[in-house]
């Protein structure tokens, strides 16, 4: 059924979209009277990988919009949208996209948006069910091409207080981070261990093997160096806090309330139609 869906969409796109009385006058491709836009070029390369070659992507795009335009325009000439079987094809795959369509517009009515009290209050009832499923960590992390900095730092924050520790780093990230990454998010939160680093392999590997609540360290990696310090470590299993986890509970939420509106909208047309006499079940 989604394949079929599939061809239903681009055959409606090839032939509404792309069919004019006028040649345009930014076409790409024709073929008879229907024409390949530009507009269409760039929508099609919009969801492409950074770093593809675009000119022969550009080239197979073409390429295929006019073979399945020559297939479509025979296909036409044949009548074989006549044929019972490929009308009923049709016809199913029409009531698929409407389907589908009013299902998206319910789905459109529930923004991302989401009232923090109503955030609170969906991870209080949920909250055994948002276990971790792996160990997250909160760290605090620098980087600079001075060494000399990285170790001010690290001896401004040996000296000062555990209590006052967290906004006197906000201040040390101001002043020694030179990344143009959120360093204040990521030394805010707590996040799952497996996903830090990843792209260094160095201080992915110091993180590992550092302990909770040791002194920070530092490592030259390249031309820059890397501060690093594991405030605490918890194991998977444990209850998150709501900060840890606001992004999925939040997209939970956004999911819940969509499927609640949905269920609504549906009853809705049900109450209504059995109303109007218009179901009837035997």
């Amino acid at each position: 059924m989604r394949n079929r869906l599939r061809a239903c969409v681009l055959l409606l796109f090839a032939t509404a979209a792309c069919q004019q009385l006028d040649p345009p006058d930014d076409f790409v491709a024709r073929v008879g009277d229907t024409y390949l836009l530009q507009a269409d070029i760039d929508a099609r390369m919009a969801g492409l990988t950074t770093g593809s070659d675009t000119s022969n992507t550009r080239h197979l795009i073409i390429d295929q919009w006019i073979t399945d335009e020559l297939l479509y325009q025979e296909a036409s000439r044949l009548q074989l949208s006549a044929r019972e079987d490929i009308e009923a094809r049709l016809n199913e795959s029409a009531r698929a996209v409407l389907i589908e369509a009013l299902i998206s517009e319910y789905q459109n009515q529930v923004t991302n948006e989401v009232p923090q009290s109503e955030i609170v209050d969906y991870y209080e009832r949920n909250k055994e069910y948002l276990r971790l499923l792996e160990p997250f960590v909160h760290v605090r992390y620098l980087v600079n091409p001075n060494l000399d900095s990285l170790r001010l730092a690290r001896s401004i924050l040996l000296q000062t207080p555990d209590i006052s520790a967290d906004s006197v780093f906000t201040a040390l990230i101001d002043r020694f981070d030179i990344s143009s990454a959120d360093r204040h998010a990521l030394n805010q939160n707590y996040f799952p261990e497996a996903k830090l680093f990843n792209s260094q392999p160095e201080v992915r590997a110091l993180l590992q093997r550092f302990s909770e609540g040791t002194q920070p360290q530092i490592i030259g990696v390249d031309d820059e160096y890397h501060f690093l310090q594991v405030i605490d470590r918890v194991p998977a299993g444990t209850i998150p806090e709501l900060p840890w986890v606001k992004d999925i509970v939040q997209q939970q939420l956004v999911i819940h309330i969509r499927k609640q509106n949905y269920a609504r909208s549906v009853q809705a047309l049900r109450a209504q139609a059995e109303s109007s006499e218009d179901i009837e079940i035997r």
